[in-house]
């Protein structure tokens, strides 16, 4: 994989994100917050987004070789705005990040035995099946986030169609 296919896939997964935050702006802090049952495993919609941040947050600093060891949890976040702010500062300090890789980073191990690149695709697509999880619950709350198909992705951004 090469640096233009993973700024690629850093864009789409912010991409991704930000039309579950568009959705999640539609609702209430009480719907945000309210216990999912069945339970997907992170209790709540703010709960799952949380998860997918922090997982994010951790990886990003494991590329960078910073300690990883904060946890984000979801009661720092009492609304959507708190979340998506914090999720923002997340994207700028992504495309930092990325600015600084070079073919060779992409293709180097980061402390285990996954490539650079390996890591970052695997951030996207844990979002990926989180992001799903929290459309199912959108969808339910009438606010459906819409698709999240790659190819929309590219539709959209032809910067990044090849």
């Amino acid at each position: 994989m090469n640096k233009s296919d993973v700024s690629a896939l850093i864009a789409y997964n912010f991409w991704a994100d930000a039309r579950i935050f568009a959705a999640c702006e539609q609702i209430t802090t009480e719907e945000f917050t309210r216990k999912i049952v069945p339970n997907p495993g992170w209790d709540s919609l703010r709960g799952i987004l949380v998860h997918v941040l922090d997982a994010e947050y951790g990886w990003r600093m494991n590329l960078e070789a910073r300690d990883a060891s904060e946890i984000l949890e979801g009661d720092k976040f009492a609304n959507v705005m708190e979340l998506r702010n914090r999720w923002n500062a997340e994207h700028v300090a992504w495309l930092e990040s990325e600015a600084v890789l070079r073919e060779e980073i992409l293709k180097a191990s980061r402390g285990n035995t996954l490539k650079v690149w390996q890591v970052i695709f695997h951030v996207v697509n844990h979002g990926t099946q989180h992001r799903g999880e929290a459309a199912a619950i959108l969808t339910g709350y009438n606010h459906s986030p819409g698709e999240f198909d790659f190819d929309t992705f590219l539709s959209e951004h032809p910067e990044y169609g090849g």
